[in-house]
């Protein structure tokens, strides 16, 4: 699969449908300036962003429409529906792997304009929020009324409650908090053909397959996602910071799988491998660094860190205190070094899988070879994240300066992809498919499953509206 064959300029659309659109959402909400096809033609996919340094943009939309409500969004999909126009939902364009790229030339759906906070219960431990709002100002509408919502991924302040929910998303707090799919109790979601669909909040129901799932990582080809109402948590009243040194990542692997076995659930853990800590702490240097963080009742937080503490030393550990988790914790939000080395001629991203503790160490020593071994490579690293009782998020950064970037790109994906299989990982653990990771669909979910996939698309998207090109092939 070659990005270059979807290079193209803006595509054609109805002049009709420019007009029916601007009299739903008023003149001033649709543009087809050049400023802003460019500014919504490309997410942070980073290859397309290193594409965009040459002047190549993986496609431009024939137009960007900010609507203000579900009532809006349903008028406009019932004229795409009655053109045929395609239509790519757009939140905060932080997505990695090309989600938001309008690809044919298709209309952008800008969601930003629906980010209203709406209500809290505080009995209930629920908030109700528009999906287009920022994930930092859910936070700060959370923070002060005393609460959370525990998801705190590295794009907090770009990305959108529904891009959270429409990529099945983690933040960085998950091993206590859980993942997105965990806090996501009800939905509003306007489907392909304008109909609402009202996913009522509880906190468990027996009512068939789940409807939530189908948009839970559905990456806004199945429905827009104008509504969530979420799990929240109050503030924690005492937190424990601590880290240790191991001697290899499976000695890592195995004391944090002890930990979690013994019911301890930190909010923060995470694995470096000796090349990432080393550029994170300059103090230990090339020593495998694991950091933890725990949160919640002072009495809880006291008795999970006295746990953490006895078995990291009992299984080797050398205590190396607070200083490396706050160290981690000013850097977390920080992303701007890839787009700095792609200047230089660098091409760079980060890959992120799952697998079983049984699996754990070989998936991530065969990974960081096989990507290794792609020429032109110069830094291959990873650490571990997202922890579960039974296994983990393996995160790997890649760095290369070939002589022809795209193949060193698909290359070294394709190396990735492979060692996952390998060694029985998933080929995503919270950045979900796009555009890029759907060539490994068929790799993940065999032939019947992708099918499945196509025959849901179908079922709900007759005529192909949403998201073309993007999570599954529809065949059209």
């Amino acid at each position: 699969m070659n990005i270059k064959t979807y290079l193209s300029q803006k595509g054609a659309v109805p002049s009709e449908f420019i007009e029916k659109v601007k009299h739903i959402v008023g003149e001033e909400n649709v543009s087809e300036r050049e400023c802003d096809l460019i500014s919504y033609s490309l997410d942070y996919w980073l290859y397309g962003v290193a594409l965009s340094q040459y002047g190549n943009l993986p496609s431009l939309p024939c137009a960007v429409i900010s609507p203000k409500n579900r009532e809006e969004i349903q008028g406009i999909l019932r004229y795409a529906n009655e053109y045929k126009v395609h239509i790519t939902p757009f939140g905060g364009g932080s997505g990695v792997l090309g989600g938001a790229i309008p690809l044919d030339g298709s209309a952008i759906l800008n969601l930003q304009r629906i980010n209203r906070f709406i209500c809290l219960d505080e009995t209930s431990l629920v908030a109700e929020f528009e999906a287009g709002i920022i994930g930092a100002n859910l936070e700060r509408e959370l923070n002060h009324r005393g609460y959370s919502l525990g998801n705190i991924p590295q794009s907090l302040h770009c990305s959108t409650l529904g891009g959270w929910i429409s990529t099945r998303a983690a933040g960085q707090f998950s091993t206590k908090y859980g993942k997105i799919e965990d806090m996501v109790l009800g939905m509003e979601v306007v489907l392909p053909d304008g109909d609402l669909l009202d996913i009522k909040p509880v906190p468990r129901r027996s009512v068939g397959p789940s409807l939530k799932d189908l948009f839970l990582g559905g990456e806004g080809t199945l429905g827009i996602v104008t509504k969530a109402v979420v799990s929240v948590h109050p503030l924690p009243k005492g937190t424990a910071k601590q880290s240790f040194v191991f001697p290899s990542i499976e000695v890592a692997l195995d004391v944090v799988r002890r930990i979690l076995r013994g019911d301890a659930k930190p909010a923060v853990v995470r694995i470096f491998d000796e090349a990432e800590s080393e550029r994170y702490f300059e103090e230990i240097g090339n020593k495998v660094t694991v950091i933890f963080a725990s949160e919640g009742e002072p009495d809880f937080v006291a008795l999970e860190s006295n746990v953490i503490r006895r078995i990291a030393e009992e299984n080797g550990g050398e205590p190396m205190g607070e200083n490396p988790v706050n160290i981690w914790i000013e850097k977390r939000f920080d992303i701007g070094l890839g787009p700095v080395i792609m200047q230089q001629g660098a091409v760079v991203d980060t890959i992120e899988v799952s697998c079983l503790f049984k699996d754990a160490a070989k998936l991530y020593e065969d990974m960081l070879a096989a990507m290794t071994a792609v020429d032109g490579a110069v830094m291959v690293s990873g650490h571990f994240s997202h922890f579960y009782p039974e296994g983990a998020c393996l995160y790997i950064t890649f760095a290369g300066f070939p002589k022809d970037q795209f193949r060193y790109y698909e290359d070294t994906w394709t190396a990735a992809m492979q060692a996952t299989s390998r060694n029985n990982g998933s080929i995503s653990h919270h950045h979900g498919i796009g555009y890029w990771r759907k060539q490994f669909m068929q790799q993940e979910l065999g032939a019947s499953g992708v099918e499945l996939l196509r025959r849901i698309k179908f079922a709900l998207d007759r005529n192909g509206i949403l998201n073309r090109g993007k999570l599954v092939d529809d065949g059209r």
